[in-house]
């Protein structure tokens, strides 16, 4: 309804539409940045916002303006008032952000899923290439309770003669997307076989050897966790699917491109003495992969500190058990979203677990009670959620003069 009364934006301009569990909103900004520097007008449309609401919205980095933002939500406006049904926050945002791409004229727009993919607002776009990144354990009260159907609801985004894109999933998942992608007609492209050696990584970039033909033999991206390899072998097989498809993409591109993305709030470094990372890990396999950054990057570090909070609707118990064992002091807190849970909760777990905590009720507070006891020779991880993570950022920005 919303498009039909915008004259359907969302067929001005062709699309590459992501889904999956993580790893979503780092695959639309590297392939953003990529399309970006091969010369295109890009749109980008992600969620949730970290820096600004109108970070959702951007063409070639630039955000949306207030007042763009707000001449789009003024043509809807009849709509949201005179309806006994109104649209979801997340739909007029939908909404705002096509209308905003079809009056840039963008060349093309990278979309990532809202949540799922199959009954989700956004697929409406008319794809070029599908990609879906991951399948994990998440939104189990929407999406269902198991790899399976939650596979289902994600692979829902492929399209009749439209390439999707996939890597490492489980088995089960790959097994879905593969009978989902023969139901509809189409291509399931596999991009294991793009074969990364990382070289280097320090604390501001990432450098890999790539084996695979027509790629740049290395590249290297500002996303240092481990976990981003596999949304990087996702990047460069869909580069290459839209190369094949008739899309110029020079190797200069892709290299300057890569190395230029910017996606704040994922293993995000704000200081180095003491040492204070960011990660926006909100769900048990993302945890997981972040378990595995603490271990090879915080191992030398006299004591380990985490400052966690989480949403209400997740499994934080499974969070929390993976994570708190990790640390020598852990200090809950609560973002400000309504979702948020009560640091209490995540005591109880903490006090099982016998680890050492105390309870903070909000990020301020939170952050000022984890820095009081950071040594210079002492780590500091803040994640659980995007808004604590949405949170904690400026005030580290503000307190060491950092400029975002």
């Amino acid at each position: 309804r919303l498009l039909t009364h915008l004259d359907h934006p969302e067929r001005a301009f062709p699309a590459i539409h992501v889904a999956g569990t993580n790893g979503k909103g780092s695959v639309v900004a590297m392939l953003s940045s990529v399309l970006a520097h091969a010369g295109y007008r890009v749109g980008r449309f992600t969620s949730p916002d970290l820096i600004d609401f109108r970070d959702r919205i951007s063409v070639n980095g630039d955000w949306i303006s207030e007042e763009e933002f707000a001449q789009q939500v003024d043509r809807i406006l009849p709509l949201l008032s005179n309806t006994q049904d109104p649209p979801s926050l997340f739909e007029v945002l939908t909404a705002v952000a096509f209308s905003h791409f079809a009056a840039q004229k963008v060349d093309l727009a990278v979309v990532e899923v809202g949540l799922g993919g199959r009954y989700d607002s956004t697929n409406v776009v008319q794809p070029i290439l599908t990609v879906l990144t991951t399948v994990g354990m998440d939104h189990t009260a929407l999406l269902g309770d198991t790899i399976a159907k939650i596979a289902w609801e994600k692979a829902g985004i492929a399209k009749e003669g439209v390439p999707l894109i996939i890597g490492n999933l489980p088995a089960e998942a790959k097994r879905v997307a593969r009978q989902e992608c023969e139901g509809v007609g189409a291509p399931l492209v596999d991009v294991t076989d793009i074969t990364l050696h990382k070289t280097i990584r320090d604390f501001d970039y990432a450098t890999y050897d790539v084996s695979a033909e027509a790629l740049p033999r290395s590249v290297k991206i500002p996303l240092v966790a481990s976990y981003q390899e596999e949304n990087l072998r996702l990047v460069l097989g869909a580069i290459t699917e839209l190369r094949e498809g008739g899309l110029p993409i020079s190797d200069d591109a892709i290299v300057s491109g890569l190395v230029a993305t910017a996606w704040p709030g994922r293993f995000e470094v704000m200081n180095r003495e003491p040492l204070i990372v960011l990660d926006g890990a909100h769900n048990p396999h993302a945890v997981r992969a972040l378990v595995k950054e603490v271990m090879t990057l915080f191992p030398h570090r006299e004591k380990r500190h985490l400052l966690f909070g989480v949403l209400a609707d997740k499994d934080y118990g499974a969070m929390a058990r993976a994570l708190f064992p990790l640390f020598s002091r852990v200090t809950l807190t609560r973002s400000a979203s309504p979702r948020s849970l009560e640091s209490r909760n995540l005591a109880t777990i903490a006090e099982k677990l016998a680890v050492r905590h105390i309870e903070t009720s909000s990020v301020t507070e939170g952050l000022s009670a984890a820095r009081a006891n950071l040594d210079q020779n002492d780590a500091l991880l803040i994640t659980g959620s995007l808004t604590v993570v949405r949170e904690a950022r400026p005030l580290l920005l503000d307190k060491h003069r950092y400029t975002a």
